[in-house]
């Protein structure tokens, strides 16, 4: 899989997701069979979010499933949950979606060759080696940049939202050292200052996004159609 770095947080870095585009057979299908594959699966403020977007997400993990082999209860249970979490990512992606467009933000194209090269650089592709891989993951070029754009902005977003509002102040740096100065080796505080510091970071960026997705949600309507 074609990965960019992200952080444990989930606070969409550059990634390049695996994405399985569903087709209808040939031939004329009818109003009723269109109707099961397009049902709306979640209603998210003006957004809907279908059962084909959700079978898209879902199609790679199956398959992971059931080569796994699980007895049949459990990969049902599996099933159940997984469902759960896909639909609630796809709904927490139509959220910070429809905020980037509330606010405007923009990516250049310059932007997205630029992460598209650190993606080649990281896995030590050339153009056609990224495109090889694209192409056995089902994935057109285009939409691969289209899925990059997106991630840009969705952190964009959240860089505006959630880091920016962060400050890690000497009284911060000092308290948890004095707190952990034990676990921490007795090492010198200036020694261990700049570790500290990005510890102290991370961990405020994980509440914080947790948070502010939490209150997206509250202020927002959202409806899921079993």
């Amino acid at each position: 899989m074609i990965k960019l770095t992200t952080d444990k947080f989930g606070t969409l870095f550059f990634c390049a997701l695996v994405t399985v585009f569903i087709s209808l057979a040939a031939g004329t299908v009818s109003a009723e069979k269109a109707e099961v594959i397009d049902r709306i699966v979640a209603v998210v403020n003006d957004d809907v979010v279908t059962l084909t977007d959700l079978n898209e997400e879902l199609a790679p993990y199956e398959e992971k499933m059931r080569q796994m082999n699980y007895p049949l209860e459990k990969e049902m249970q599996m099933r159940f949950k997984l469902r759960e979490d896909v639909i609630n990512q796809l709904v927490e992606k139509k959220l910070t979606d429809q905020l980037v467009v509330r606010k405007d933000i923009h990516i250049g194209e310059e932007e997205v060759d630029r992460a598209i090269e650190r993606v080649k650089s990281l896995n030590q592709f050339t153009d056609e080696s990224l495109r090889s891989q694209l192409k056995q993951q089902g994935m057109a070029y285009e939409a691969y940049r289209a899925e990059i754009r997106h991630q840009l902005l969705r952190n964009r977003l959240v860089s505006y939202e959630v880091k920016s509002k962060i400050v890690i102040t000497d009284e911060d740096i000092q308290a948890y050292y004095n707190e952990n100065k034990k676990d921490l080796g007795e090492k010198p505080l200036e020694e261990l200052r700049t570790s500290i510091a990005d510890q102290l970071y991370q961990d405020a960026v994980g509440k914080k996004f947790a948070q502010w997705l939490s209150d997206l949600k509250k202020d927002a309507h959202i409806r899921v159609i079993q």
